[in-house]
């Protein structure tokens, strides 16, 4: 009987001692990320750098900022609307949880789709770039909406050997009439680790200025803010955009 009894008292000890259950550990949310690498040709692209058209001139940029809306898949959805701005955020362009195999195509709106372009800016979310302190100088009122691409910088147009960037240019794209639609079909995603899969695209500067069918010469062809009257450039540099980004 004594046995048993000191047997009944270690009994809660053994169980007490028993090791806890392992908690379990939440896995790591994959992250799909789309970026947009600006280059000038073959080179490598830098805000406030100088590099030369085919014509000879030289110039920089100083703005490189624009909208893309409904990304997506055919059977999934990646985000409503993203604010790509070179300057402030480098090349990413979106950057969120998701499953990148569900992303075999990626399409889109170069631009604010016009379901979201002329809704009050300041109801959006606080976390969307759509909001109005997110957007900015990229809003230009209810009725226009949003400015879709901005492009600004310097040019100097005399080919003499000497870099003066005394005139400026000036893109501002927008109203609905312009937006764009893009789609890139059978996308490789690359796994950059930790559950990290990026969709890499590239943004030929150099191909937006010289595009050989339609080329824009910035001594002449160096202002549109999508008024009347400059329906011809504006289409031109919208197109010219869409054109020079492609899958890198």
């Amino acid at each position: 009987m004594k046995k048993i009894g000191q047997l009944l008292i270690l009994l809660p000890l053994m169980w007490s001692c028993k090791p806890d259950k392992p908690t379990p550990v939440d896995p790591v949310a994959e992250t799909v990320k789309v970026s947009i690498t600006p280059t000038y040709g073959a080179q490598t692209f830098w805000m406030d750098s100088v590099y030369t058209t085919s014509e000879g001139y030289k110039v920089k940029f100083t703005e490189l900022i624009c909208y893309f809306s409904l990304i997506k898949s055919e059977t999934a959805n990646l985000i409503e609307a993203a604010l790509f701005d070179f300057r402030e955020t480098g090349s990413t362009l979106v950057s969120q949880n998701g499953d990148h195999t569900k992303f075999t195509n990626l399409s889109g709106k170069i631009g604010v789709d016009s379901s979201l372009n002329h809704l009050d800016p300041s109801a959006f979310a606080n976390s969307s770039p759509l909001n109005i302190s997110n957007a900015g100088p990229m809003h230009w009122g209810w009725n226009p909406g949003y400015i879709f691409v901005n492009l600004e910088g310097k040019v100097d147009t005399i080919v003499d050997g000497t870099d003066n960037l005394d005139l400026s240019f000036s893109f501002h794209i927008g109203t609905d009439a312009y937006l764009q639609d893009f789609n890139f079909t059978n996308v490789t995603w690359q796994d950059k680790g930790n559950k990290v899969w990026e969709l890499p695209l590239k943004l030929d500067l150099a191909y937006f200025l010289g595009n050989p069918t339609t080329p824009i010469d910035l001594k002449t062809e160096h202002l549109t803010h999508t008024a009347a009257g400059q329906e011809s450039l504006t289409q031109k540099v919208i197109q010219n955009f869409k054109n020079a980004l492609t899958v890198y």
